[in-house]
């Protein structure tokens, strides 16, 4: 290596600290609130931070359940392939319309998004914390078994390589909502930060 050839370090990135950071800071935030500032939306928009609360689940929920369905070779270990929005029966539970069947969120009109009976915080933050301890669950058993992907099986091993991926950028996801509902909180109360208090 001569003087002018430049060296790069890169950085690992651990997805499995990362998520249970962004999931905690998410969790955190909607416990600091009360029912009123839970459900309350600016005059004119579509979205309370409950919406963005129960899309969150919603989305991690789907994304395990989807990723175990479709990549067979991982087994029953990283959990079932259904999600817990249909293992418990929340769509019903929670009085959701039928035509929202398993929705996590993405692409509803202003008008139906506005219009979800989502229930109370508690009802939501359980399911929050449920949705993101199985997502956490099957990134850390994925992280334990496959740690360089599948060096026996490179075709396994670059699915592994997908489905890290798509954990990232649901995590990206994650925290352009964190930044949603920061920002509805601070028109609430004056100070939006989900990691400092005043």
């Amino acid at each position: 290596m001569t003087a002018s050839t430049p060296t790069t370090n890169p950085a690992t990135y651990d997805v499995d600290a990362t998520s249970r950071d962004i999931h905690r800071v998410v969790i955190e935030l909607v416990e600091s609130l009360d029912e009123e500032q839970f459900h309350w939306r600016p005059e004119g928009y579509a979205t309370s931070i409950a919406f963005h609360a129960w899309h969150l689940a919603r989305e991690s929920d789907f994304l395990r359940a989807a990723i175990v369905e479709r990549v067979e070779q991982l087994g029953p270990d990283f959990g079932p392939p259904t999600e817990i929005w249909i293992r418990e029966g929340l769509l019903e539970r929670w009085g959701f319309p039928p035509e929202i069947g398993t929705a996590v969120g993405t692409g509803l009109t202003d008008e139906v998004a506005a219009s979800l009976p989502i229930p109370d915080r508690d009802e939501v933050l359980g399911y929050l914390r449920r949705s993101y301890a199985e997502l956490e669950a099957f990134v850390a058993l994925l992280d334990e078994r496959y740690p360089n992907g599948d060096v026996a099986n490179p075709a396994f091993g670059e699915r592994v390589g997908r489905v890290r991926l798509n954990v990232l950028n649901f995590l990206t996801h994650d925290c352009r909502h964190l930044g949603m509902m920061e920002v509805l909180k601070g028109l609430q109360t004056g100070f939006g930060s989900a990691t400092e208090t005043r």
